[in-house]
């Protein structure tokens, strides 16, 4: 573990947290993967039996390429059975074609379409960008006091309203950016009202009306823990005034009181979503993580 420990240290050594909690979550993450090459009930929820495969087929594996380890594991494409690709969750090198052939050769029964990886956002990606994670530490923003912009914790009560806004907004976005429709997707009814049972859920105010609203909760993303943001959303008829990055830096506030600084605030975003993206940047969030595909068809 100790060599996959420290050049994961070396690779993700500029995110916005102390040394100390980054070597905390990336050993207890890497002994959490490599859990799975012997844990049944992980490789249980694959689809052995439609892949006529073992189901310990599906556990977790190493491959050695040069002395050098890389921990991977298989992954289906939004849980689509038709679209496999190999994850690699933690290794001791970067990755060039030597190991990407080997990778490909350990999993060939699967038929793996891609490889991915997860890279500093500082670094160049060599194939195609699957999501972005914009990050930053809480902070607490005293010019926000005056802002007339409010959250409102919501309900159950609310989920008829929150529904309707969510698609309101995503047709709207699918009309203006259209790339978006084919891999942008809204939250689904059970995870809403979900949030909205946990207190994840705030409503948007602005001048006594509902423009918005903002789902955070605290998770993990691969190694990270943190309060993600998961969704948010700003009426049509309301954008324009920078109501987006408004509230989140409301909530912000509101979460640095129950929280304080030492907690990272985030979210993922898909790289041809530019409004999210100016957003989070105007919050101060930077792309500090993104996944990679890499292709094995040229393999």
């Amino acid at each position: 573990m100790d060599k996959i420990l420290n050049f994961m240290m070396s690779q993700y050594e500029e995110l916005p947290v102390s040394q100390h909690t980054l070597h905390h979550w990336l050993r207890q993450w890497i002994h959490s993967q490599e859990h799975r090459q012997t844990d049944s009930t992980f490789s249980a929820r694959f689809p052995w039996k439609e892949m006529c495969l073992p189901q310990s087929y599906f556990l977790q594996r190493k491959v050695w390429v040069n002395g050098q380890c890389f921990l991977t594991g298989p992954r289906y494409l939004a849980g689509d059975i038709n679209r496999p690709f190999i994850d690699i969750v933690a290794s001791s090198a970067n990755v060039d074609t030597f190991v990407l052939k080997a990778i490909n050769t350990e999993w060939s029964e699967l038929k793996p379409q891609h490889i991915r990886q997860l890279i500093p956002g500082r670094k160049v990606a060599n194939g195609v960008i699957d999501q972005l994670l914009y990050a930053e530490k809480l902070t607490h923003n005293l010019e926000d006091s005056d802002d007339p912009l409010t959250l409102r914790l919501a309900t159950s009560a609310d989920f008829d309203w929150c529904r309707q806004a969510v698609l309101d907004c995503y047709n709207y976005s699918y009309s203006t950016i259209p790339t978006l429709a084919g891999s942008l997707y809204p939250i689904d009814n059970d995870d809403l009202m979900n949030h909205l049972i946990k207190g994840n859920t705030y409503i948007i105010n602005h001048m006594g009306n509902q423009v918005g609203l903002i789902v955070c909760e605290k998770r993990e993303l691969a190694f990270l823990e943190g309060l993600f943001i998961l969704e948010e959303v700003i009426l049509p008829s309301f954008r324009g005034s920078s109501l987006a990055s408004r509230a989140q830096r409301l909530l912000q506030n509101h979460l640095y009181q129950l929280f304080g600084k030492d907690c990272l605030i985030a979210g993922t975003i898909l790289p041809e979503n530019l409004p999210s993206i100016r957003t989070a940047e105007k919050v101060g969030r930077i792309c500090v993580l993104k996944y990679e595909f890499l292709p094995t068809d040229s393999l």
